[in-house]
């Protein structure tokens, strides 16, 4: 088993006293980040940018599933927290026990991912990188020719992963498992940006990014309401699809934990 990083509280003694900083989830799927940000004395509100769905009658992923339960995966690889949640209830719904995939090898990326493969599915995950990009996750997988791989995934996801797992010579199975939309409700943080009233804006996935655009956008605001406004991402796929938005990043954390976004916050606004 590779060992999981640890996700502790930030190290750093600075807090973020006063500062605002705005989340793009609702404050439920925020909850672990927002608890960090509230320890170090931030104001946190929450935007969700996007709302996840299931697909209708997904026969092909209920089969992967069902293969799963069966052992005929090598490994399931997570890629973000909302998987793991759909993961879950699919299986509930299909009545697969999740302890039925004790002979596959879970990669949880993320550390809310790994959280949640916990909390959800009852397991421990067998490798949670603390560093994400899609090369570095193939190569430290150790696959081998032939080696079976599930990759459920959103049916906007890049297939970037998808693509470095196979090179390494794996039969990947990369399925369509949710389908995602704008999401709706949480913090005025429009009105909070046009006035002039957020200090920090935080994702943690690029599909926040993408998806904030849309909805900020829909709402009748614009990107050019973050001018003025620290843009810190968790990790480097996330900060360029933030630059593809003409969006000003903070420097990527070295480690990609919400803990380690938090130092950088911190670093960025008090350093």
């Amino acid at each position: 088993m590779i060992t999981a990083p640890t996700h502790t509280a930030p190290a750093k003694q600075a807090n973020l006293a006063g500062v605002r900083v705005a989340l793009a989830r609702s404050e439920e799927d925020a909850q672990e980040l927002r608890n960090l940000l509230l320890a170090q004395e931030a104001e946190v509100f929450c935007y969700p940018a996007i709302e996840i769905l299931p697909f209708e009658d997904n026969e092909e992923f209920d089969t992967a599933l069902r293969d799963a339960a069966a052992g005929r995966y090598d490994w399931l690889v997570l890629n973000d927290a909302d998987v793991v949640t759909v993961v879950a209830e699919q299986m509930e719904r299909l009545g697969i026990d999740p302890r039925t995939l004790d002979k596959t090898k879970i990669a949880a990326i993320g550390c809310m991912t790994e959280q949640n493969v916990q909390q959800y599915l009852g397991l421990q995950a067998d490798f949670a990188p603390e560093q994400y990009t899609p090369h570095l996750v193939a190569e430290a997988l150790g696959l081998h020719l032939g080696d079976r791989v599930l990759l459920p995934q959103s049916g906007l996801t890049r297939m970037a992963l998808a693509k470095c797992l196979r090179n390494t010579g794996a039969d990947v199975d990369a399925v369509n498992a949710y389908r995602t939309i704008i999401g709706r409700g949480g913090d005025p943080v429009p009105t909070m940006l046009w006035e002039g009233r957020i200090d920090v804006m935080a994702f943690t996935y690029p599909t926040e990014v993408r998806y904030f655009a849309k909805r900020l956008k829909y709402e009748g605001g614009t990107l050019d309401m973050l001018a003025d406004v620290t843009v810190a991402c968790i990790g480097p796929i996330t900060a360029e699809t933030a630059q593809s938005y003409s969006l000003s990043v903070t420097p990527v954390p070295q480690s990609h934990t919400y803990a380690g976004l938090v130092n950088q916050i911190i670093e960025s606004v008090t350093g």
